[in-house]
């Protein structure tokens, strides 16, 4: 036998070389992709971050009206409080989402991976102060998790929306200020418990100082659909989950008082860069600290033509 010849036996066939070259060609987030099945009705799925912080895995709860096809829905992600209940944030909105037809999608995370603040704001910061690269923000992953959906489910919508009520609140104000390219078409922080103000003379995340806003970044996110939505009856100083540092008490006594000094600020800026602010207010007559009396005005809110 020739030495060429005993080399063609061991060559594995043409057809299988193309199969294992494809394999290697296809995009890292196919597999994860096609895990992913979104049916009418609730269901979950694991999500790994394969653009972002693939180290923290993220239980992601859905819900699909019956007789909405998933590739055709508007896409709501629903962003749970201080509680991190992403089950119970789905589960409020499951009416709302047969109203108004569109898919609901609610990410936990949880205080092992995301606490001490990761979830809320910490993930843009080290503990000496420096800048995270923004791919492992948690505000990142909504976007990464958007394009994962699509992907699983041919949905071909160019945008999302968003709400956060309490410390989803906080969540959704941030990813505004702080992601101003994001793919939102509107977002709605109810009731957070406090800010980052739109102020650069205030450190992060108390303020802009420090983060990677600056003020052409800012132009762009006041010019967003951003509705701050806030229950006149959310007025207890001393709340259990209420923020009660020296920064956090200058922010005001109560959440409907920082809520609307937020507001105020926003519009403070936008009067000193001389562009139109687009953010609105809404106030909730006779709402509290309460998720269920937010989430309904919300939802007519992100839905509204």
């Amino acid at each position: 036998m020739s030495v060429a010849h005993g080399l063609d036996r061991l060559r594995p066939p043409i057809a299988v070389l193309i199969l294992y070259a494809w394999t290697l060609a296809w995009p890292q987030t196919a597999a994860a992709d096609s895990a992913i099945r979104i049916f009418a009705g609730t269901g979950s799925f694991v999500f790994v971050d394969e653009k972002g912080e693939r180290s923290k895995p993220i239980t992601v709860y859905t819900y699909l009206p019956k007789g909405l096809a998933p590739g055709a829905a508007r896409i709501v992600f629903v962003m749970h409080g201080f509680g991190k209940d992403a089950q119970g944030a789905r589960d409020t909105w499951v009416e709302h989402a047969d109203k108004h037809e569109f898919m609901v999608v609610a990410p936990r995370f949880d205080a092992e991976q995301w606490g001490r603040g990761a979830y809320a704001y910490a993930s843009v910061v080290n503990k000496d102060g420096t800048l995270r690269d923004a791919s492992l923000w948690s505000f990142t992953v909504i976007e990464h998790l958007f394009d994962v959906i699509k992907g699983a489910t041919g949905n071909r919508s160019p945008t999302y929306f968003i709400y956060g009520h309490s410390e989803g609140g906080q969540f959704v104000h941030r990813l505004v200020l702080l992601l101003p390219e994001a793919r939102y078409a509107r977002a709605v922080a109810a009731n957070p418990g406090w800010y980052t103000m739109p102020r650069f003379d205030v450190r992060f995340p108390y303020g802009l100082a420090g983060s990677p806003a600056d003020e052409v970044s800012l132009q762009k996110s006041l010019g967003r659909q951003f509705v701050l939505m806030l229950g006149d009856q959310d007025t207890d100083p001393g709340h259990a989950s209420l923020r009660k540092t020296p920064r956090a008490m200058a922010q005001g006594a109560h959440r409907f008082e920082r809520g609307q000094n937020y507001f105020n600020e926003a519009g403070n800026r936008a009067a000193e860069l001389k562009i139109t602010l687009r953010w609105r207010l809404e106030i909730v007559p006779g709402a509290a600290h309460q998720n269920s009396r937010m989430s309904r005005p919300a939802a007519a809110l992100l839905m509204e033509r």
